[in-house]
């Protein structure tokens, strides 16, 4: 701050201007010194942190580690190399599917009402006509005994009335004589003929009368008969769908409405497998021709298959058409919704041929899709430890549907990445998809 004056005043204000930009002498040492240290603090730090990273190659390690764990991870479609064994490996197509019973139906009664007793659990073997449940039905053993009791009424009413037409007959015939003998007027006559008559035409009416009784006891012993739930054709209960003192009611949807059925039952002695092929391929198979079936719950056993049945019918949102494999030689390990795979092998090969096809070795084979080419070298990249990948180079044979066999490289099982990307390198972790 300076104050403008005149003369001698005007020196001595001079001298009090204050000047901001200077800095205060006696500080001026002492923050220097403190500045000077904190820097020797840090460098000693640096040096320490550099040597103790240098003789710990895994701290090291896991530092790389960490930075992996921040860095955001690519995500993969993972595929498997499959082993093949057998006539397997020759299969020209392969298409999976799930088991199902060429029978297979939910069983409910024909009637409502509510359940009294159930007689089968799952896994109960049941032949045709076998009764499965019975539901409550004193009502129509009642009504059934009330149709009987009618008929039977009926019945007799009819027995009486045969005895009177064989009466008033006889007094016909009397009445005949007298009239030729003219013992008897005709108006007596007429009276018995008339008698005779109407015998007879009453016994016509209680006959018909006869034959509605007996239809009101058929339609008594029908509804009754409803109220057993029996076995359509013979099976194998796999589900139990309700239970003593539920409600059953044909076509019902839940607990507002009632039960639907009371069981499922399938025939596990026929089952097949309902498998999509894909348009490109479906040329190569056929009706009658043979294949050989993977089931995953059965691992190392292979099924006898023929195609019974290619549906002409495709799909076009999928680009498939579903093909039905019938299994000759099930065994009690399969089970309905079972995931299977389905190998067709080559179409000379049919039911009934003479010379089988030769068993091959242990065989690898790759999705096309994990396939990588540069120029005549082919590879591709596994899916290790912690998710990791590492390229393995692999010889690649021949090329059937979908799938390549490879020579060598691999040895099955392994996790391979379908298609590829120019960021992938050896050790980079990936994020697999779910």
């Amino acid at each position: 701050m300076t104050v403008a004056g005149s003369g001698g005043s005007g020196d001595a204000l001079a001298k009090l201007r204050i000047r901001r930009d200077e800095p205060s002498r006696g500080g001026g040492w002492l923050g220097g010194f403190l500045r000077l240290v904190v820097t020797l603090v840090i460098l000693a730090l640096l040096g320490i942190g550099g040597w103790i990273f240098r003789s710990s190659p895994g701290m090291l390690a896991d530092a790389d580690r960490l930075m992996e764990s921040v860095r955001s991870k690519p995500e993969v479609r993972v595929v498997l190399a499959s082993i093949e064994e057998g006539r397997s490996a020759d299969a020209t197509v392969v298409a999976t599917g799930y088991l199902q019973s060429r029978q297979q139906a939910r069983i409910g009664a024909r009637a409502t009402g509510r359940i009294r007793e159930v007689l089968v659990e799952e896994g109960v073997r049941v032949g045709t006509n076998d009764v499965l449940a019975i539901l409550e039905h004193a009502d129509l053993d009642a009504a059934l005994a009330a149709a009987q009791a009618s008929s039977a009424r009926c019945s007799s009413e009819l027995q009486e009335q045969d005895v009177v037409i064989r009466r008033t007959k006889r007094d016909l015939e009397r009445a005949e004589k007298l009239l030729a003998g003219r013992t008897m007027t005709q108006a007596e006559f007429d009276t018995e003929q008339f008698e005779f008559d109407a015998a007879v035409a009453r016994r016509e009416s209680l006959q018909a009368a006869l034959q509605l009784a007996e239809a009101r006891v058929q339609e008594a012993v029908q509804l009754r008969e409803n109220m057993f739930v029996r076995a359509p054709f013979a099976g194998t209960v796999i589900s139990k769908d309700a239970e003593l003192g539920e409600s059953i009611m044909p076509g019902g949807m839940g607990e507002a409405s009632g039960r639907g059925s009371v069981v499922t039952i399938a025939d596990l002695e026929h089952l097949e497998v309902d498998c999509d092929v894909k348009e490109d391929f479906i040329s190569r198979v056929a009706q009658g021709q043979v294949a050989e079936v993977a089931v995953d719950a059965v691992p190392g056993r292979r099924y006898r298959g023929v195609v019974r049945k290619v549906i002409p019918m495709g799909d076009r949102a999928r680009a498939t058409v579903k093909v039905r494999v019938a299994i000759e030689d099930a065994d009690e390990k399969l089970f309905p919704e079972m995931s299977s795979t389905v190998y067709f092998l080559p179409p000379d090969e049919v039911v009934g041929a003479e010379k089988p096809s030769e068993a091959r070795g242990r065989r690898v084979f790759c999705p096309n899709d994990a396939l990588q080419v540069s120029g005549s070298e082919v590879w591709v990249w596994v899916v290790g430890a912690e998710d990791r990948l590492k390229r393995v180079v692999v010889q690649a044979g021949e090329k059937k549907e979908g799938r390549t066999e490879i020579v060598s490289g691999l040895v099955g099982g392994e996790r391979l990445v379908a298609g590829g990307s120019a960021d992938y390198r050896d050790g980079l972790v990936v994020k697999v998809q779910q």
